[in-house]
């Protein structure tokens, strides 16, 4: 695949399939902190995937602890890119796609909306309470060293994030604009972020068990294809394939498929590494910032270890892996007529 040529419009990244027709439509949502700019974080997966045909449409989000507020929001920047793109568009099938808290998303997407979906694919599932969700944060490093690397330094130098203040633009005006406007929302949903978790707030809304029950009540698309990463420690596929297969409205009509592919949590986060020698810098220079976001709260600990997630190793092997896995049962189910209760 190429670089790939990415275009803003209503608030989402939209990357077009540029060699092959269009075949369906993603609606992508991403993890946790790195789905602020799913475009720069996702890059060669959501690039790979649009090599095969389908095009992209990433909504991103400032992360926070309301669940509610994040599905929305990102629902409706995805409904006014679609009416947008509607002539490009139309008859395609639309299939959901999520990474950890971006599955979580889209499970109450599907719950909170009668959204036409043809499947949703959820990744790397995971719904733990904010006091356990240790790991919060522990995609972030792959994406952070290699997309906003060289700014690292220069942030984590500055008391501004250590108190969850202002973030001077200053330090990123060496970047070029159009980078700097990208790299952007990684940063400044960091201070709320922070201001959040100093002052104790520790549960999601809605918690855990409640997004259980709304799903099993009101969740409405019935081709699902869950996958896990054998290398994952946080992954919470089996539970929330439990749910999905019992007791759930949609059970009956349940066509569910789980798969478990190479890879751990961050799999999808792979960059194309180009620059070897920036890299274990950035990746330090993250380690201070994860450490001074998150000192004092449940996730310190974390944060000394989030170092180790970060692999300079190519993977993108296992990102094609992914992508065929993804494509094919895509196009298993694009040509089925929506199933209508």
């Amino acid at each position: 695949g190429g670089s790939g040529d990415w275009s803003e419009i209503e608030g989402a990244w939209v990357l077009r399939p540029r060699n092959s027709k269009i075949t369906s439509v993603v609606h992508f949502v991403g993890g946790i902190f790195v789905g602020a700019a799913p475009q720069l974080t996702y890059r060669l997966f959501l690039e790979r995937l649009a090599d095969k045909g389908v095009l992209i449409i990433a909504t991103p989000y400032a992360s926070g602890f309301d669940h509610f507020l994040i599905a929305d929001e990102v629902q409706f920047k995805f409904e006014r890119c679609l009416r947008y793109l509607r002539e490009t568009v139309e008859d395609i099938p639309t299939f959901g796609i999520g990474h950890s808290l971006g599955s979580v998303v889209h499970l109450l997407i599907g719950s909170r909306y009668a959204v036409q979906r043809s499947g949703n694919i959820l990744m790397a599932f995971n719904n733990k309470e904010a006091s356990l969700a240790v790991p919060l944060f522990s995609p972030v490093l792959v994406p952070m060293a290699q997309s906003i690397g060289p700014i690292l330094s220069q942030i984590a130098s500055s008391p501004s994030i250590r108190l969850g203040a202002e973030m001077t633009r200053k330090q990123l005006e060496n970047l070029s604009p159009s980078i700097l406007k990208q790299v952007l929302p990684l940063v400044e949903q960091l201070p709320p972020l922070y201001m959040d978790l100093a002052k104790g707030r520790e549960e999601f809304s809605p918690k855990p068990e409640e997004t259980r029950r709304l799903i099993r009540s009101y969740y409405g698309i019935s081709r699902n294809l869950l996958i896990k990463f054998k290398d994952d420690t946080i992954d919470e596929t089996s539970t929330i394939a439990q749910v999905l297969s019992s007791e759930s409205a949609i059970s009956s009509m349940l066509d569910m498929s789980i798969r478990s592919l190479p890879g751990d949590h961050a799999l999808p986060l792979q960059q194309v590494i180009k620059d070897e020698n920036v890299l274990p810098d950035a990746v330090n220079r993250g380690g201070e910032i994860l450490a001074n976001l998150t000192a004092g709260t449940p996730w310190e600990a974390m944060a000394k270890e989030v170092g180790t997630t970060f692999r300079g190793a190519d993977n993108s092997k296992e990102i094609d892996l992914l992508v065929d896995v993804i494509t094919s049962w895509i196009a298993s189910n694009a040509g089925l007529r929506l199933l209508s209760p």
